[in-house]
C-alpha cells in the first residue's frame, strides 16, 4: 500500500535522510521501517503493562507464601517445644 506525506519541513526531511543514511537505508525504507514500528508500539506498551502487572501480582503471592511459611514454622516450633517439655 502506498502512503504519501506532503508539506514536510525541509529540515525534517534532511534529518530523516541523515538518519536513513546512518542505517544504510533509503529514505523510503527508513520511513517504512519507522511507520511499521510505530504501528505496533501501542500493542507493545499494553503487553509491557500486562507483564508488569503479572510481575507485581507474582511478588504479592510470593510474599503471602513467605508469610504463611513463617507462620507454619512458628507453629511447628511451638508444637515441638511443647513435646520436649
Amino acid at each position: 500500500m502506498e502512503i504519501r506525506v506532503r508539506n514536510v519541513c525541509p529540515v525534517a526531511v534532511s534529518k530523516l535522510d541523515h538518519l536513513a543514511k546512518e542505517k544504510g537505508l533509503s529514505r523510503q525504507a527508513f520511513l517504512k521501517e519507522q511507520l511499521e514500528t510505530l504501528s505496533i508500539m501501542e500493542e507493545e506498551a499494553k503487553r509491557k503493562q500486562a507483564i508488569d502487572e503479572l510481575y507485581d501480582r507474582t511478588i504479592e503471592v510470593m510474599e503471602k507464601c513467605s508469610d504463611a511459611m513463617t507462620n507454619m514454622n512458628r507453629i511447628f516450633h511451638e508444637i515441638t517445644e511443647e513435646d520436649e517439655e
